[in-house]
C-alpha cells in the first residue's frame, strides 16, 4: 500500500510536519522523521488526533456532499509539488546552499529565522534539515554520510601462504611513552648508539627503525616521536607492530600520550609490554604505575592480569636485558612467522629526500624476501630497488621478512603507511601506482587545485562568517608533515578555523609564496628553510614566514595564533645568505667555504646555519671569516670570502650558508 509523508500530509492540513509528527508517535506508530511515511488508515488516525471536531463534523456530513463539491474541493486544496533532493547526514548550511544554489549566508538567516543557531560549517541534524528544507518546499532523502580514508581507496594486497612455507621472522616492536619518559634512551642502550644528543629539544623528530641482533630472528624496534603533535606517527607504528613496549617513567606516572599509546596499541590489537623506566630513580614508584594502568585495561601479571611489566634504567641499562627476554617471550608465544621464498611485501615507515640520494624510504619488509635489483609500488610511487641501506649504513644485496631497511630509487616519497609489493617488472610497477595515482585524485589532499580551495576559503572570508587562519606547511620528512598537520589542526577553537592550504615536504620556495599571498597565509617550516628568492618575495609582499626546528615552539606559536595573542618578540633571523662556490682547507681552521655573499653581511662570531637543499644540516658559529689573506669583522654583500665554521666540514659546493642574528618579529 503506498504511503504519503509526513511533510506532504503537514503541507496539505496547513501545519508544521512536527506536529503530524508528534500525534503519530503519541498514536505508536513508528515514525521518526518528516520522511517518513504513513498508511491512508494511519493518517485518518493522525488527522483525528490534530482535528477531532472538525472530523466528527465530516463524517456526518459526508453523506451531503455532492461529487462535484468533492472535485471542487480537492482542486482547491491541491498537493504542491514536493521535490525530493538526496542530503547526507550531518550536512552544513554550507552543503544545503550548494545544493540550494545560493549564499551561504541566507541558508545561515533563514535557519536563525526558525530559531536554529548555526555556522556556516557546522553540522545539522536531521531535524534541522528537514526545517530548512520545507522552507524551500523541498523534502530531503537523508543519506548516510560516506567518509572514505586511504585505506578504502587503495587495496591493501593479501597473501595466502602455506603453513609449511612459513619460517619465524624477527618481532616488529614499537616503542611507545610519553615525551621525556626515556624512550630514545631505552633504544639508545640497546642499540648502543647514541643519537638523542643529536634531536632538537631532547626529543625524537623523525620515524626511525632499527634492527638488533638478539636471539634466534633479531628484533626490530620502532622508535617513534614521543610528543603529543606525533599521534598520526605513533598510529602508523602500531598497525604494523607486533609488540608495544609501553615506556611509563615510575617518577612521573600516566600521562596523556601514554593513554594515546595505550589505545593505539588496542586499536591495533598486539601486545603490550610494559617498561617502567627510571627505576634507578630515589622517588621511583613501580607499584604506583602499575596501579594507575589499571584504570586504562592494563594489567600486569603481579595484579593478577595477562600484561607483562619490567622495572628498567635506561640509563644505568638496569633491567634491559630482562625486558629483551620478555620481548623475546613474547613473540615466541605470537609464533610471528613468514615466507621467505616469496616476492617482498611490506609497509613504509618513512619516507624523505637525501642529498645526492634523491627518495629515500625506510621500509620494513613483512613477507618475502627482497633483493636489489627488484622492481615495486607502493601508492602511488613506484621504485627499482637500486640500492638498500640499513641503519648502520651498510649496504645490503637481500633483506628477509621483520627487517627494516632504506630504500633508494623512488621516482616520488611515498606516503608513509602505504604497503609495497614487489612485482615482475618495472611496467607493472609504473602501471600499479598510475592505477593509485587515478584511484586517489579526488581524494589526496595533494591532489586538489588550489584555484578551487583558494575560491572557497576567500569566499567565506568575504561573507565575514568565519575567521580562519591560513597555512602552508613545508617540513623536511613526509611523516613529519603528516604529523604536524594533524597537531595544528587541532589547535582550532569554535570561533577560529585552521586550514592547511598546502603541506608539502622540502624547503620553502618560490610557488609556496605565490599562494601564501593568493590565500593570505602564514608559511611554516619545520627543520626547512626558504631560498633566497622567496625570502626577498615574502619581503616584498609581507608575506610571514616562521622556521622551528623544536616541536612546542612551533604548536606554542599557532595556539597564539588562533587566540590573537601573536606578539612582536625579539628572536633569530636571516642577516645575511652565503652561496658556496668552492671548499678548501686551512690551518687551525679545517674545511673553509669559499663563498659569495649574496644577501645582507656576514658578521664573525654569527650563528650560521648550513642549508643542502633547503634543509638545515647544521647549526654553529662563524670561527672564521677571511677577505683573501685578512681576517675580517664583516663582510657586505656582493663580495668573496672564506667562511670557517665551529666543529664542522661536511661543507660542500652548492651549499647555503644562513648568518643570523637578533630582530623583533
Amino acid at each position: 500500500m503506498a504511503k504519503k509523508r509526513i511533510h506532504q500530509i503537514a503541507k496539505e492540513l496547513d501545519i508544521a510536519s512536527a506536529d503530524v509528527l508528534f500525534h503519530a508517535q503519541e498514536l505508536g506508530i513508528e515514525v521518526k522523521t518528516a520522511s517518513s511515511g504513513l498508511t491512508e488508515e494511519e493518517i485518518e488516525l493522525v488527522k483525528l488526533a490534530i482535528f477531532p471536531e472538525v472530523e466528527d463534523k465530516k463524517i456526518t456530513e459526508e453523506i451531503e456532499i455532492e461529487p462535484e463539491k468533492i472535485e471542487n474541493q480537492i482542486t482547491e486544496k491541491e498537493i504542491p509539488n514536493i521535490e525530493i533532493v538526496e542530503v547526507t547526514k550531518n550536512s552544513t548550511p554550507s552543503t544545503i546552499a550548494s545544493i540550494l544554489k545560493m549564499e551561504s549566508t541566507q541558508v545561515v538567516a533563514d535557519l536563525m529565522s526558525l530559531g536554529i543557531m548555526k555556522g556556516i560549517d557546522t553540522p545539522l541534524d536531521d531535524s534541522e534539515i528537514e526545517k530548512i528544507l520545507e522552507k524551500y518546499n523541498l523534502m530531503p532523502e537523508l543519506i548516510d554520510e560516506i567518509v572514505v580514508v586511504r585505506g578504502n581507496i587503495i587495496e591493501i594486497e593479501s597473501f595466502d601462504d602455506k603453513p609449511e612455507q612459513l619460517q619465524l621472522r624477527a618481532p616488529i616492536i614499537t616503542v611507545m611513552g610519553h615525551v621525556d619518559h626515556g624512550k630514545t634512551s631505552l633504544l639508545d642502550y640497546i642499540r648502543n648508539e647514541k643519537v638523542a644528543a643529536g634531536e632538537a629539544g631532547g626529543i625524537t623528530q623523525h620515524v626511525g627503525a632499527y634492527k638488533v641482533d638478539i636471539g634466534e630472528t633479531g628484533v626490530t624496534f620502532i622508535d617513534t616521536p614521543g610528543h603529543e603533535a606525533f599521534t598520526q606517527m605513533r598510529a602508523r607504528g602500531a598497525t604494523v607492530t607486533d609488540i608495544v613496549v609501553l615506556v611509563v617513567a615510575a617518577d612521573d606516572g600516566v600521562m596523556p600520550q601514554t593513554i594515546e599509546a595505550i589505545n593505539h596499541a588496542k586499536a591495533a590489537n598486539v601486545p603490550i609490554v610494559v617498561a617502567i623506566n627510571k627505576c634507578d630513580l630515589p622517588d621511583a614508584n613501580p607499584t604506583k604505575i602499575k596501579a594507575d594502568l589499571t584504570k586504562y585495561g592494563i594489567v600486569t601479571e603481579d595484579l593478577g592480569g595477562d600484561v607483562q611489566a619490567v622495572e628498567v634504567s635506561a640509563i644505568k641499562g638496569t633491567g634491559v636485558d630482562d625486558l629483551l627476554e620478555t620481548l623475546s617471550l613474547v613473540a615466541e608465544i605470537e609464533e610471528l612467522k613468514a615466507n621467505y621464498n616469496a616476492d617482498a611485501s611490506g609497509y613504509i615507515v618513512e619516507s624523505r629526500m637525501e642529498v645526492g640520494r634523491g627518495n629515500v624510504a625506510t621500509v620494513i619488509v613483512k613477507r618475502g624476501t627482497l633483493k636489489q635489483g627488484d622492481f615495486l609500488y607502493a601508492g602511488q610511487a613506484f621504485c627499482r630497488v637500486k640500492s638498500m641501506f640499513d641503519h648502520t649504513n651498510t649496504q645490503k644485496k637481500t633483506v628477509e621478512p621483520g627487517t627494516p631497511i632504506d630504500l633508494i630509487g623512488w621516482d616520488e616519497s611515498p606516503i608513509a603507511g602505504d604497503q609495497f609489493v614487489v612485482v615482475k617488472n618495472q611496467k607493472l610497477a609504473k602501471a600499479k601506482a598510475e592505477e593509485n595515482k587515478i584511484k586517489l585524485k579526488t581524494f589526496d589532499n595533494s591532489s586538489f587545485s588550489v584555484e578551487s580551495r583558494m575560491s572557497d576559503m576567500m569566499k567565506l572570508l568575504q561573507e565575514g562568517e568565519l575567521t580562519t587562519i591560513n597555512v602552508i606547511l613545508k617540513a623536511d620528512t613526509n611523516g613529519t608533515v603528516e604529523a604536524i598537520k594533524d597537531g595544528i589542526t587541532k589547535l582550532a577553537n569554535d570561533d577560529v578555523k585552521i586550514q592547511v592550504v598546502h603541506a608539502a615536504v622540502g624547503g620553502v620556495v618560490l610557488s609556496d609564496v605565490d599562494l601564501a599571498s593568493a590565500t593570505n597565509s602564514l608559511i611554516i617550516g619545520f627543520n626547512v628553510r626558504p631560498d633566497s628568492q622567496a625570502r626577498n618575495m615574502a619581503q616584498s609582499k609581507g608575506i610571514d614566514i616562521r622556521t622551528y626546528n623544536i616541536i612546542y615552539e612551533l604548536l606554542d606559536d599557532i595556539a597564539e595564533a588562533v587566540l590573537g595573542q601573536m606578539t612582536i618578540k625579539t628572536e633569530e633571523a636571516v642577516i645575511g645568505m652565503v652561496e658556496v662556490k668552492t671548499t678548501f682547507r686551512a690551518p687551525k681552521v679545517g674545511v673553509v667555504a669559499g663563498s659569495i655573499v649574496t644577501e645582507g653581511k656576514v658578521e664573525l662570531n654569527s650563528k650560521a646555519r648550513l642549508l643542502r637543499a633547503g634543509v638545515v644540516i647544521y647549526e654553529g658559529t662563524i670561527v672564521s671569516l677571511r677577505r683573501f689573506k685578512d681576517n675580517v669583522q664583516v663582510v657586505n654583500e656582493g663580495l668573496e670570502c672564506g667562511i670557517g665554521l665551529s666543529d664542522y666540514k661536511d661543507i660542500k659546493e652548492g651549499d647555503s650558508i644562513e648568518i643570523l642574528g637578533e630582530v623583533e618579529v
